[in-house]
Order: C-alpha cells, then sequence, then structure tokens
C-alpha cells in the first residue's frame, strides 16, 4: 500500500480528528438528551401521580370524616386503652337493681392479647344470673351493652329453666375488647 503524499496527510489527519471529535460530540448529546427525556417522564408520572391523588381528595376527606367519627365513637365507648373493669362491674349491679335479680354473679379472666390482631385484647367475663326468663335476658344483654363502658361480644349464653319453667338461671360468656394498638 502506497503511503499518502505529504499534502494530503494533514488533511486526512484532521479530517480524522474532526470525526472522532463530531461523534464524540453526538454521542454527549444523545446521552444528555436521553437524560432529559427521562426526567421528563419521572416529572410527568409525578404530575400525573399528583393529579391522580388531587381528584381523589374529596373522596379521600369524606372516608376521613366517616373513619373519625368511628374512632370518635369507640374511644367514648370505652375501646381504646385501659379496660374499665370497675365501671363493667358497676353496671352489672345497676342492672341487677334495676331488674330486681336475686344474683349476678360474675368471673372476670386477665386480659389477654387476641391472635385475631395486634393490639387487640380479651377478657373474658362469666356470668350467672337468678332468677331470669329468656325476655328479661335479651333486655340484660341490651342494657349492658348500651350502659357499660366497653365494647363485649357474648361468646355464649345458655338459660336453664327452674322446676316451674318460666324463670331460671342463665349462664354466659362475654369477651370484653380492648384495643391498644398504639
Amino acid at each position: 500500500m502506497n503511503p499518502l503524499p505529504l499534502p494530503l496527510r494533514l488533511p486526512t489527519l484532521w479530517f480524522a480528528a474532526s470525526l472522532l471529535l463530531g461523534s464524540s460530540v453526538f454521542t454527549l448529546a444523545l446521552d444528555a438528551r436521553m437524560a432529559s427525556k427521562t426526567r421528563q417522564i419521572a416529572s410527568q408520572r409525578t404530575a400525573d401521580m399528583a393529579a391522580h391523588d388531587l381528584r381523589r381528595t374529596p373522596e379521600r376527606q369524606a372516608q376521613n370524616h366517616v373513619q373519625s367519627a368511628t374512632y370518635t365513637r369507640l374511644q367514648a365507648a370505652g375501646f381504646f386503652g385501659d379496660e374499665d373493669r370497675l365501671d363493667w362491674l358497676s353496671s352489672l349491679a345497676r342492672l341487677r337493681g334495676s331488674m330486681e335479680l336475686q344474683q349476678v354473679s360474675w368471673r372476670l379472666s386477665p386480659r389477654a392479647p387476641s391472635n385475631l390482631s395486634p393490639g387487640l385484647y380479651s377478657s373474658t367475663m362469666v356470668l350467672e344470673i337468678v332468677p331470669i326468663d329468656a325476655h328479661r335476658l335479651a333486655l340484660f344483654q341490651e342494657q349492658l351493652r348500651t350502659h357499660a363502658h366497653g365494647r363485649f361480644t357474648l361468646s355464649e349464653c345458655t338459660l336453664q329453666p327452674d322446676a316451674g319453667g318460666k324463670q331460671g338461671t342463665a349462664n354466659c360468656t362475654l369477651d370484653w375488647w380492648t384495643w391498644n394498638g398504639g
């Protein structure tokens, strides 16, 4: 191969250097454009999410209002925080007197964590009520639910009639629930 004549070597070197420099500048420009496009897409995605959140604001406000009202009712009912065992027992004593029952005896277990949810606790109360019939038992449960400072579920309740069959003894198991989810 014949080497280039001397007068053509310098322009050829300039041409090769300009090609190398031009391709480097072109690559840098493409990288800058790609980074700019990536930022633009991210900004557009952020703007779309903000617009979506803004459209959902009235719905979220309504949901927060409902949840706030529910929280306030549960707080007033004694569901959150420590148990109000003294009130539970006082409510039993008041119901015994107002319903003219001979006996309302109870056994209350220690508060224990529930396996249903972290922060949820229950205390089991076993009641024996004498004398009582089905109607008065339902009234007793309703009155206890209304007046006691706490929330309970009825696990079981059996009514054993006496010899006359009109009244008898009720044995009920309640679970008092509290939430200490902090």
